[in-house]
Formats: structure tokens, C-alpha cells, sequence
């Protein structure tokens, strides 16, 4: 139940923040620069006295965009290709294999280079950067899970019929196996948030300019002694959101 009402939280947070921030995330106030935890800025302003409340705020859509679109693509790529190379078998099985392979060996930075070299560093570039990288162990395991299945009398029945493959994916794979394809794809979600966070450190999740908690680590590592908070808060928050979605999926039924 706890966690249940900690992802609500998340969730309302999210939603909260993809149209509403108490402040504009990039206006710039030097005269209430630091100001630390007050009544108007309740986590306190940055260097430029822009308010981190809003900055963290605009940063958690963006990165709940990129979580979405990483869970789309691996799941939906993943689960096609690791059920139809499963179904088809023989060589068909092997090729779609080997490009499922291809997809792991592949290191996510050359993925995310490629990607924003075509279009751009946006936080939907990083989602197909990573969701692409995700696709490999997805279709594994979705592979894994087909030829489980597969195994099963029933389906055999159904080949003995002459059920056709696309047939058999919608009738008899999916509804055996999509439940732990799902908690399967959430718990990649928390690796999903710690992966943006760290391209847009580098400077490859989105646009350097705009705020995402990655990349305002970068910017305030230099006042880790002097304002620790500037660093702790985008921390907590990456922190929190990772810890509840690996407590909701690791203890999914």
C-alpha cells in the first residue's frame, strides 16, 4: 500500500510539473542568489537566483518523458522481435537474434551520440537512445519466455490445428507472458532515470540550456563545498524517483 501511494505521489508530482512551476525555471534574480530554504524559494535559488523548486520541477517532466518513451520502445520492439523469432524458428530466429545482439553490444554513448547527431539533443532523443539500447535484453527475454510457452500442450494443440504464427503471438504468447514482460520493462524504468541523468551530466540527455537533473549536477558540482544543496536536492530526486519504481516493480505480483 505504502508504495502504491509513494508512486501516486511521483506521479502527481510529474503531472504537477509538466505545466506548473512556481517560478520560471530560468529567471535569472542575482540579487536573491543562495538564498537558501525561504518561504517564496522553499529549496532555496542557485548561483543566478533562478528557483530550484522550479528548476527540479522542470527537469521531472522531461525526465518522465524519457522513461515513457524508453518503456515504449524496448517493451514494444523487445517483446515483437523476441516473440517472433521464437514463433518463426530456423534461420528467422537466428537473424532476428543477432540483431537483438547487435543492440547490446552496441554502447548506449555511441547510440546517444548517433541519435543526437540526427536529431538533436532533445529529451525524446534520449528516450530513442535508450530505449534502443533497450530493446536487446528485452527481446532476450521475451524470447526466453515464447519458447517457454511454446512448450506448453496447448500450444501445441494449436500447431497441430494449424493455427498461423501472428495468431499464435495474439491467442496463445502474449496473454501467457505480458504480465512479466511489464514488471520486467519497470524495472528497467529506475536504470532508464539514472541513464538520462548521467548523458544529460555529459551533456547528451537534452538541450544543456534547459534544466534536467543531470545537468544541473554538472552545473553545481563547483559549489559542492560552499552550497551543498544545490547538488543534494536534484540528488534526492533522482534518488526518490528511482527508489519507488524499483520498490513498486520488485515486489510487483
Amino acid at each position: 500500500m505504502i508504495r502504491y501511494s509513494a508512486l501516486a505521489m511521483l506521479l502527481l508530482f510529474l503531472l504537477l510539473s509538466t505545466f506548473w512551476q512556481p517560478y520560471d525555471p530560468d529567471a535569472v534574480d542575482i540579487l536573491a542568489r543562495h538564498s537558501g530554504m525561504t518561504a517564496s524559494h522553499l529549496l532555496g535559488t542557485d548561483h543566478l537566483g533562478r528557483d530550484l523548486l522550479s528548476r527540479i520541477m522542470a527537469g521531472g517532466w522531461r525526465t518522465a518523458l524519457v522513461v515513457f518513451s524508453v518503456g515504449f520502445i524496448a517493451f514494444t520492439g523487445g517483446t515483437l522481435l523476441g516473440t517472433a523469432a521464437a514463433v518463426l524458428g530456423g534461420w528467422k530466429e537466428r537473424a532476428l537474434l543477432r540483431c537483438c545482439e547487435f543492440f547490446i553490444t552496441v554502447p548506449t554513448l555511441i547510440i546517444a551520440l548517433t541519435t543526437a547527431a540526427v536529431f538533436g539533443l532533445t529529451p525524446m532523443t534520449a528516450g530513442l537512445a535508450l530505449g534502443l539500447a533497450g530493446i536487446g535484453p528485452t527481446a532476450l527475454f521475451a524470447h526466453s519466455l515464447s519458447q517457454r510457452v511454446l512448450g506448453q500442450t496447448f500450444v501445441h494443440a494449436a500447431e497441430a490445428l494449424g493455427v498461423p504464427p501472428f495468431r499464435m503471438i495474439i491467442r496463445h504468447l502474449l496473454p501467457n507472458f505480458l504480465p512479466l514482460m511489464v514488471t520486467h520493462t519497470g524495472n528497467q524504468a529506475g536504470f532508464a532515470v539514472t541513464a538520462y541523468a548521467s548523458l544529460a551530466f555529459i551533456g547528451l540527455g537534452a538541450d544543456p540550456s534547459k534544466p534536467d537533473w543531470g545537468s544541473m549536477l554538472f552545473e553545481y558540482r563547483v559549489f559542492i563545498f560552499d552550497h551543498p544543496s544545490l547538488m543534494i536536492w536534484p540528488g534526492v530526486a533522482i534518488a526518490m524517483t528511482v527508489g519507488t519504481l524499483n520498490a513498486l516493480f520488485d515486489t510487483a505480483d
